[in-house]
């Protein structure tokens, strides 16, 4: 094994030996010597600001690949150069050796001739230059290494490169660099990635509260019409001009399109969770609690397992997750038209999750009903909107957790909730 690393490093360091000529023959190719040089460029002070706020954001991210860099050549006299994809030079960090390099300087061959940077860049290659090569005349006693910087699609969008002492110039620092570009290109494409994520989050986040406000406004409208109708049918009531069947009719079917309105709100409003760790059996207690008198006045039991073997914690939204539960046992009474009905509900641990089940020996759901049971607006009350289990479901999945629902038409029904656990307090 440890023969074929020592001859896959030959074998890249022959690689890489290669590439030693390659700026020099570019070079006498395009007839550079140094009495013919224009000297360096550097940019205005002005244009440098301009273009760093630009690319704020990528001085920031390769900060950290410069930061390596330098720890691993610490204490060898270096000079380290980070430039964009025209070769402007953005960064630059220097130890015991003074090239006269700066912020704003342009490598380019047309400008100072022989360069491992200006030639990575225009052949998109790694480029070795090592003493005499140079055309530089600055440059002559050091070892220049360079890498360009891609993009996912293979695009240039800078260069690294590090210049040190002849006697320090070991080939394998080009290997290195080599290895550090990579890394830069796939922690870029990544960190790209995750801006676009970022980015249609915010989108997405803007077109919710665009929804919530035309909602509201649609809600506000239709209601305000609804009770000028409303006040319109009382008063031909009142004149005998349309008997009172047929208006206590109207009145309550706009009474049930205004709380379908009222829900439709509420549906579609963009809920900012809170999260934190609870028990969740603090919360089912709080939610039976409060609708127990609700469940007495219909003679229904309510039979409680909860699992106080250890704490169920769990992370989420508190205040929401009450009103799951809340609308399910809400559902559940309703569901029980007798006068006498058991509703159970039942917490235990799993793995790594929490379950609650809820279950009622009610009127149940028939077979063509059940597919639809979590669709918005989907209902089978005659007062309801269908609303309440959308909302449900559309919250457990923010918390990551799901709802699945039973049913058997005339025995009745359970739902289950599954929630990661959280950890504890």
């Amino acid at each position: 094994m440890s023969q074929q690393v020592n001859a896959s490093i030959v074998d890249n360091m022959r690689l890489l030996w290669t590439a030693i000529q390659r700026s020099w023959q570019r070079s006498v190719k395009k007839e550079l010597h140094p009495r013919e040089l224009k000297g360096t460029k550097v940019l205005s002070v002005k244009e440098m600001t301009a273009i760093k706020k630009e690319k704020a954001h990528f001085l920031d991210f390769i900060s950290a690949y410069l930061d390596y860099i330098e720890f691993l050549v610490m204490s060898k006299p270096y000079s380290i150069i980070f430039c964009d994809e025209c070769g402007i030079t953005l960064s630059h960090r220097v130890y015991g050796i003074d090239i006269l390099v700066q912020e704003g300087m342009v490598w380019d061959e047309d400008y100072i001739g022989t360069n491992a940077i200006g030639t990575c860049l225009k052949e998109e290659t790694p480029t070795m230059v090592i003493g005499e090569e140079h055309d530089w005349e600055v440059l002559k006693g050091k070892a220049s290494f360079a890498v360009p910087l891609l993009d996912i699609d293979c695009n240039i969008i800078g260069a690294l490169g590090i210049i040190l002492t002849l006697n320090d110039g070991d080939p394998a620092i080009m290997a290195l660099m080599i290895m550090m570009a990579d890394m830069v290109s796939k922690h870029w494409a990544a960190d790209k990635e995750l801006l676009l994520l970022r980015d249609r989050l915010a989108a997405s986040e803007r077109a919710e509260e665009n929804v919530q406000n035309n909602a509201s406004v649609l809600s506000h409208e239709v209601r305000n019409s609804i009770s000028t109708l409303g006040a319109y049918i009382q008063l031909l009531q009142l004149d005998k001009l349309v008997d009172d069947e047929r208006a206590n009719k109207m009145l309550e079917e706009m009474a049930r399109v205004n709380r379908m309105m009222q829900d439709f709100r509420r549906l579609t409003k963009y809920i900012k969770f809170k999260f934190s760790n609870f028990n969740i059996n603090d919360v089912l207690n709080k939610v039976i609690e409060f609708i127990l008198p609700k469940a007495q006045l219909k003679g229904i039991e309510i039979i409680t397992e909860l699992d106080d073997r250890e704490v169920l914690y769990i992370n989420g939204d508190m205040d929401s997750i009450e009103q799951v539960f809340l609308n399910l046992l809400e559902n559940a009474i309703q569901a029980i038209e007798r006068d006498k009905g058991h509703i159970w509900i039942k917490s235990m641990r799993g793995n790594d999750s929490v379950k609650i089940i809820i279950r009622d020996d009610g009127c149940g759901i028939s077979d063509e009903n059940k597919a639809n049971l979590f669709k918005p607006f989907f209902t089978t009350k005659a007062s309801g909107s269908g609303i309440g289990l959308a909302f449900c479901k559309d919250v457990l999945k923010a918390h990551g957790g799901d709802i699945i629902a039973k049913s058997q038409e005339g025995e009745g029904t359970s739902f289950t909730i599954t929630l990661p656990l959280g950890n504890r307090i």
